[in-house]
């Protein structure tokens, strides 16, 4: 481990025990109420904390509370998880704002500002395709490793590995590894080994 990953993760240990009573909120309710509203309050006071300490912060959060977080990851200003069911791998980035409800986020992910992942397609819709009034349904969305997302996409559903999602796609249907993906709805633009 080189000094420099030492010093991150000495500052990464300090995040977590500064943020340890969130965690242990976000612990409890979820063991008794069973509901997300802590979890979100926390993400939501967290996500205005300014600079690397901000996202130090956030980081040990997420790493606290998430299905799964490495300690290795970046999360923007103003950037939230919805949804304590998704999941960020190692070394990805999220930029500022982001919105990202039950998503599998894999290794080495980037992804700009604004992007959002809300949780699937189909979250007001019952089995039939109905406006539901009653139980929300969530899917997770998945976006494969070492995929690139731009400024302002929308990804309601996965996306494989080593992809690049153009700025502003509207990602509704599943797309294939090493992909160019653009468009309203997106769609796959062309290979990534092709691209020049």
């Amino acid at each position: 481990m080189s000094l420099r990953q030492c010093v991150k993760a000495v500052a990464f240990g300090v995040a977590v025990v500064l943020v340890s009573p969130l965690i242990a909120l976000g612990w409890l309710e979820k063991h008794t109420w069973r509901g997300e509203v802590v979890f979100t309050t926390c993400a939501q006071l967290l996500a205005l904390m300014p600079g690397p300490a901000g996202s130090y912060l956030r980081g040990a959060y997420y790493f606290g509370t998430l299905s799964s977080c490495s300690w290795e990851t970046h999360v923007g200003f103003g950037s939230i998880f919805t949804h304590r069911g998704g999941s960020i791998g190692t070394r990805a980035s999220m930029g500022a704002y982001c919105v990202i409800g039950h998503a599998n986020i894999g290794d080495g992910v980037m992804m700009g500002s604004r992007v959002s992942v809300p949780s699937g397609k189909r979250q007001h819709l019952d089995e039939d395709g109905r406006l539901s009034s009653g139980r929300t349904t969530y899917d997770t969305v998945t976006i494969g490793p070492q995929t690139w997302v731009g400024e302002g996409a929308i990804i309601l559903a996965d996306v494989g590995r080593a992809c690049i999602v153009s700025a502003g796609a509207v990602v509704v249907k599943n797309m294939p590894d090493r992909s160019i993906i653009g468009g309203n709805p997106a769609r796959v633009l062309k290979a990534v080994d092709s691209a020049e």
